[in-house]
């Protein structure tokens, strides 16, 4: 298998045998991930199924821009956690239809509006993965920004309690 890179990526998948639909994948940098389309009879899975597995790729991308232009700004990043919640078509072909993502950042160093320009570039031009689900569903980015010292007020109300 030839490695990945920037513009080309290869990567290996096979069905493991047995009662339910599980995958085994191989990427071309090396990793392996398992995917599972159905539960077995004890209502467990082994993977996430492909489609959550695409979402927390595409959320994961965007993340990756936000914290790179955080950094690149001149922000002092202490945290970024992204919660995503995405809508499919009920029937087939079950494309998202709407894509929400909520960013929790704490950072010294930044104003909103930045935060806000890196989203923006992220879902409108550098974002690939954002960019080709933006042809079905509808993406809906927000934030809330924390600096260290609202932080410690934070902390300080809830050792309070």
């Amino acid at each position: 298998m030839v490695k990945s890179k920037d513009n080309h990526m290869e990567c290996e998948i096979k069905w493991n045998a047995g009662e339910g639909i599980s995958f085994a994948a191989k990427t071309g940098s090396g990793h392996l991930i398992v995917l599972d389309t159905a539960k077995d009879a004890t209502e467990a899975t082994i993977g996430p199924r492909p489609m959550e597995a695409f979402l927390v790729g595409a959320v994961a991308c965007t993340q990756y821009d936000l914290v790179a232009g955080i950094k690149q700004a001149g922000g002092v990043l202490h945290s970024c956690k992204a919660l995503a919640n995405g809508v499919r078509n009920k029937n087939s072909p079950k494309i998202f239809t709407q894509i929400s993502v909520h960013f929790s950042i704490a950072s010294d160093n930044i104003s909103k509006e930045v935060v806000q320009q890196i989203l923006d570039a992220s879902r409108d031009v550098h974002g690939s993965a954002m960019k080709m689900l933006g042809r079905s569903a509808e993406i809906l980015f927000d934030f809330e920004l924390l600096s260290s010292d609202s932080l410690l007020r934070t902390n300080k109300t809830k050792k309070l309690r």
